[in-house]
């Protein structure tokens, strides 16, 4: 059949049962009508606000949004179907408490998953869920990620390396430099060598097959779409699971990326899972201790019903790998954008590290120590603070898995006139968890949470008060949220994040060049810097030697 036949055919079909299904739904289902929220026109009747929320960067409407309505609002989707937008530190604790079990992630979420990462940890609903964190979880502890520090040197100082080189090639000895590819390739070789002891090589091997299938791959397959892919993304949100198995089986450009990363990946984690055991059966002291040597370790001294198949540990190790690398390669491009555009940021950042590392040829130390790290405060204060500005998981959506009642920790005033603390809502409605709007709310953060200050972590922003949430497990942002979806890597993710911004600063001056259009932050799954009208991550800073 004809490629274009053949979407016809299911489409057409598939827009159908999809407006039935909303229809019925909205018949059966608690309201939530009486939430206050942007309004829609004519034209909006198919697509309705999201064609605003998915076409344009992340946060470009919803914080106007939630200026206007407050910390929970309701906006449309398609076919005029209800959703909930949701940032309230009250809502979002009560809701990710139980996620995984009274909140879930829709069956667009977890197919989507499973197409590249496999039946892992992000798939896992109930106590499979509970199966795969508590063998996944200790893996991840304080100890491990803290050791792992001399990796993030030696990576992060190989990535200085390739970019001092390309520098002496200049004769001004400054170049402009596209960093998302490097910080990505940089990032893949930490989770490799650090989670698997692995060598990705793709800091010095641009044809590393792994790396190339996982570079952009989120942004190229979701980000900033038509309104034909907005359309179609949002219908598959409605859509039962074996909708998915006929999906994979029809030619899709946009869905090539999510099955290059299954095929490859699924062939690098399986000998990686061979190669393991054999090492670790024949190691008679001092196992390894990366995260897979740790996992294996584990699955092999549980009990058998709580054991997790080969299939189950290669789709961990997928995860892992995206999940490891991805979020954290575009949360450091967003970090090194803030400091292109504040060089007195930048310049107060520069001296602390120069004072560290000044204390540290002193007391006689190769490199930075972890307590080094710990002891930079401006440093952290500067990496909390664009995490709080751009956080890369921005606003993932869940829906209850019954009738439930979310309470808030801000009244809200209905259209009724009524002013509420909870609202009710019924199975399947769908609820954004806001990220980046908690992360903008003035409550919490104080004055101008719109605008990059790295002090307001120092003490120096009035009403900055972060600590009055209930929600987020590192300083109160919501990044790596919370309850029983809480990142299990976050640590890892900080010191690594660290170290390279530590290295960087330390050995270059970063500037965003004159008359550059301003990047766009792309909604793609994990939020990703684009340029206007361009597919795929792209930041280009000017890159300036400081020795």
């Amino acid at each position: 059949m004809h490629k274009l036949s053949a979407l016809y055919y299911v489409g057409v079909p598939l827009l159908l049962l999809t407006a039935l299904y909303i229809k019925n739904k909205k018949r059966d289902s608690i309201s939530i009508s009486l939430v206050n929220g942007p309004a829609t026109t004519c034209s909006d009747n198919i697509l309705g606000n999201l064609g605003e929320y998915y076409r344009q960067g992340v946060g470009e409407h919803e914080f106007k949004w939630q200026k206007e309505y407050g910390s929970v609002y309701r906006i449309k989707g398609v076919f005029r179907e209800d959703r909930l937008f949701v940032s309230d530190p009250r809502a979002l604790r009560h809701i990710y408490q139980s996620a995984g079990t009274r909140f879930l992630k829709p069956t667009a979420r977890r197919e989507f998953s499973r197409m590249a990462f496999g039946r892992g940890i992000a798939y896992a609903l109930f106590e499979d869920h509970k199966r795969h964190r508590k063998l996944l979880g200790p893996a991840f502890g304080q100890i491990e990620s803290r050791g792992m520090v001399p990796v993030f040197l030696e990576k992060a100082d190989q990535l200085c390396q390739i970019w001092t080189d390309i520098l002496l090639k200049q004769e001004s000895n400054t170049a402009n430099i596209e960093v998302t590819n490097w910080l990505s390739r940089g990032a893949i070789d930490v989770i490799g060598e650090a989670a698997f002891k692995y060598q990705f090589n793709s800091l010095t091997q641009e044809d590393n097959v792994l790396a190339k299938a996982y570079d952009s791959m989120l942004v190229n397959t979701f980000g900033l779409p038509t309104r034909g892919g907005v359309l179609a993304q949002q219908v598959l949100v409605h859509l039962p699971a074996s909708v998915f198995w006929l999906l994979e089986r029809l030619p899709s450009r946009s869905l090539k990326g999510l099955k290059d990363v299954a095929r490859v990946g699924d062939m690098v984690a399986h000998q990686l899972i061979k190669e393991r055991r054999q090492a670790l059966e024949q190691a008679l002291e001092s196992p390894p201790r990366d995260v897979l040597s740790l996992l294996l370790q584990a699955n092999a001294e549980t009990s058998a019903e709580g054991r997790l198949t080969d299939e189950e540990l290669s789709a961990n190790m997928r995860t892992i790998i995206a999940a490891g690398h991805e979020t954290t390669a575009s949360s450091m491009a967003f970090l090194f954008y803030e400091l292109s555009k504040h060089p007195e940021v930048q310049q107060t950042l520069r001296l602390e590290i120069m004072e560290t590392m000044a204390k540290v040829k002193t007391q006689g130390q190769c490199d930075v120590s972890v307590k080094d790290l710990d002891g930079m405060a401006y440093t952290l204060a500067v990496i909390k603070e664009s995490m709080r500005i751009h956080p890369v998981i921005y606003g993932p959506f869940l829906e209850p898995a019954d009738n439930d009642v979310i309470p808030l920790a801000k009244p809200i005033r209905t259209l009724d006139g009524r002013t509420v603390t909870e609202i009710p809502v019924g199975k399947g409605q769908l609820i954004h968890a806001s990220i980046a709007g908690y992360n903008r709310l003035e409550d919490l953060w104080g004055e101008d949470p719109d605008q990059f200050k790295p002090e307001r972590w120092l003490g120096h922003v009035s009403g900055f008060n972060p600590a009055s949430s209930p929600f987020g497990i590192y300083s109160g942002l919501a990044n790596f949220v919370g309850g029983t979806q809480s990142c299990l890597g976050w640590r890892f993710a900080v010191l690594e994040t660290q170290v390279f911004l530590v290295k960087i600063i330390q050995s270059f001056s970063l500037k965003y060049p004159k008359d550059a259009p301003d990047i766009v932050r792309a909604p793609s799954g994990v939020m990703a810097p684009v340029l206007p009208g361009q597919r795929g991550k792209k930041l280009v800073l000017e890159v300036v030697s400081v020795s």
